[in-house]
Parts: structure tokens; C-alpha cells; sequence
């Protein structure tokens, strides 16, 4: 008997003497499965490993054809790629070691290293782009660098093709992995097809533009659309250096969606319970929330034994709603408030 969609044939049947075995798992498409937490990490790891290669080729080509026809916006799509080289081997060097267990020297486990590979990254993109700033802003000071428009064009819509595809696969893992790293990368992707998509834009109005302005333009486009793609560009490393840096600095904001929860099922219990006071401590880094709730009760709290503690304990869990693996949880009951 086959039950609809998400459960897998029950029974075993027979048809023309051969006996019939169901297969084990549903007939779901692999894309929408649900991954366990070791197929997730392999699948982050694979991904990341595709971005690498990509990105090898890209900042080959886009250097070297950059330094080939004279563009400053060429060379800076292929720098950019070279930035991300070094980001994507950095990312899955992170995805392996993060989900590495606790040990003797990392006791927390090794949860921070996600927000310090993505805080580095950023910033050595932030420099890159401020140099590309500063070098298109020099251009235009200059007198401007003329170059043929056609390849530029050309070498545009190749990258911003191969951007385009790498982003859209990258999504789709990112949604079914929850890999901060894989939406981070997913990001940079975005980015460099922003870039192709500005470098085409710009160079194609050497065609549109009337005379004189056609001439003026081909001679300013280089520096123009360097300086504008650095412009546009730079506010993105400046987000994700924030939050991140947010989370190695463990800076919790108290409208995060896990401090009301906390918050939720606290006031719940004391008005159950004899509970003098609470305290909470909450913090996120990488894929890890790091828990602490203090509960100072009172003469008349009745949950004496472990097993009615723990039943408490439970009930806080199940409000907050993580999966055990993406938490450090701990709930601590005392009547002393020195403890808390």
C-alpha cells in the first residue's frame, strides 16, 4: 500500500510468482529530501569544492584577458575572483572543521571559526574594493583609458553567465543545507555577476550614446564603471562584517527570535512555580546558540527529584525549539542567588 507523498510502500506484494520489495525510502525527488546532518556537511563540502574550480578559471581568465585588451573593470571582475579563491578555500576548510566535536583545547567545540573565516573574507574583499575605488576615481581624474567595447561585452556575458549558475545551485543547497558558509559564498557569487552585469551595461552605451558623447564616454567607461561597481559593491562586505563580528564578540539583540522564546516560556513557568528571579544568557556564533538560564526558586517550589527538574528542563527545550546539535544548553536550578 503506497500512502501519499512522504511515507514509503508498507507492504511487500507479489506479481507473476516474483515477490515485489518496496523500496525503503519515499518517493521524494533527492532535492527536497531532508539531509541528516552528515549528508548535509558533505553535500556543503562538495559545493564548495565546485565554487573553487569555478573561481580558479574565472580569475585566470578574467586577469589575464583584463591585462590583454587594458580594462581596469576586467582585471578588477578577475581580482575579485582571486579574493574568493582565497574566501571558498578558507569557507570549506571551515566546513570541516566545524563540525568537529569538543576537545581538550576547543571545549565549546569549534562553532566560532564560521564567523571568523566569513569576517576575514569580507574584509579583504572591503580592501579590494576601496583600492578599486580609489583606482577608478584616479581614471577619471586622469583623462580616462580607452578600450574596445566589444570585448569587454563578450568576456561579460560569458562570466555573468557562469555567475548565474553557480549562484542559483548554490541557493538551492544553501535553502537545503542551512550552511551559513554555502549562503555566504552563494552571496559572492551575486556579486560577481553584479559585476559582469554593470561592465556589460556600461560598455554596450558606447553603441547607444550619440556623438560626441559616444567618443567621451569610450574614453571614461573603464574608470566609470570601476569606480561605480566599487560604490555599489561596498556596502555588501560592510553587512556581513557586522554581523558577524556580532557574533565572535557574542552581541545578542534583545528582539532575536530565540531571547523571546526564552522570554515566553520563563514568564509561563514562574507563574507556575515558586521562582524568585531568572537569569538568561543567550549568544550565537557560527551555526551554534549557546543557552544559559539561571532559575533562583523560592521555599514553596515543588520540583524536588531529577526527573521533575528535567521535565522542566524539556519544556524550556521544546519552546526554544533548536535541534540539539545546533545548541549548548544549559539550565541551571538554585536557591542561593549567588548562582544565578
Amino acid at each position: 500500500m503506497y500512502k501519499s507523498g512522504l511515507t514509503s510502500f508498507k507492504e511487500s506484494g507479489k506479481l507473476g510468482g516474483l515477490t515485489y520489495n518496496p523500496p525503503s525510502r519515499p518517493f521524494l525527488p533527492l532535492m527536497y529530501r531532508k539531509l541528516s546532518r552528515q549528508q548535509s556537511n558533505r553535500l556543503e563540502q562538495r559545493t564548495l569544492r565546485l565554487s573553487l574550480f569555478t573561481i580558479v578559471g574565472l580569475a585566470i581568465a578574467g586577469i589575464g584577458y583584463g591585462l590583454y585588451i587594458g580594462s581596469e573593470a576586467v582585471m578588477l571582475d578577475g581580482f575579485y575572483a582571486l579574493t574568493s579563491l582565497v574566501g571558498s578555500g578558507l569557507y570549506l576548510l571551515a566546513a570541516r572543521v566545524v563540525e568537529k566535536p569538543a576537545d581538550r583545547r576547543f571545549q565549546y567545540g569549534y562553532a566560532h571559526i564560521e564567523p571568523l573565516v566569513n569576517s576575514f573574507n569580507n574584509l579583504i574583499l572591503l580592501v579590494v574594493l576601496l583600492y578599486a575605488l580609489c583606482n577608478g576615481l584616479e581614471g577619471l581624474r586622469t583623462g580616462g583609458n580607452e578600450v574596445d567595447a566589444l570585448s569587454v561585452v563578450l568576456y561579460s556575458l560569458v562570466s555573468g553567465a557562469v555567475c548565474a549558475l553557480v549562484w542559483v545551485y548554490e541557493k538551492r543547497v544553501a535553502n537545503r543545507t542551512g550552511s551559513q558558509l554555502i549562503r555566504n559564498d552563494a552571496r559572492e557569487w551575486m556579486i560577481s555577476m553584479g559585476f559582469s552585469l554593470v561592465t556589460l551595461l556600461g560598455f554596450a552605451m558606447v553603441w547607444v550614446l550619440p556623438e560626441p558623447y559616444r567618443g567621451w564616454w569610450a574614453r571614461y567607461a573603464d574608470s566609470a564603471v570601476l569606480a561605480l561597481m566599487a560604490l555599489l559593491l561596498i556596502p555588501l562586505p560592510l553587512k556581513i562584517l557586522h554581523s558577524n563580528l556580532r557574533e565572535v564578540l557574542l552581541i545578542t539583540s534583545p528582539d532575536n527570535e530565540i531571547v523571546q522564546r526564552v522570554e515566553e516560556v520563563m514568564q509561563q513557568i514562574r507563574a507556575e512555580h515558586d521562582i524568585a528571579e531568572y537569569s538568561a544568557h543567550i549568544a550565537k556564533t557560527g551555526r551554534i546558540h549557546f543557552i544559559e538560564i539561571n532559575l533562583v526558586v523560592g521555599p514553596d517550589f515543588k520540583p524536588r527529584g531529577v526527573p521533575e527538574l528535567d521535565e522542566l528542563r524539556a519544556r524550556i527545550w521544546d519552546v526554544i525549539g533548536l535541534p540539539l546539535e545546533q545548541a549548548w544548553l544549559s539550565i541551571l536550578f538554585t536557591a542561593d542567588p549567588r548562582w544565578s
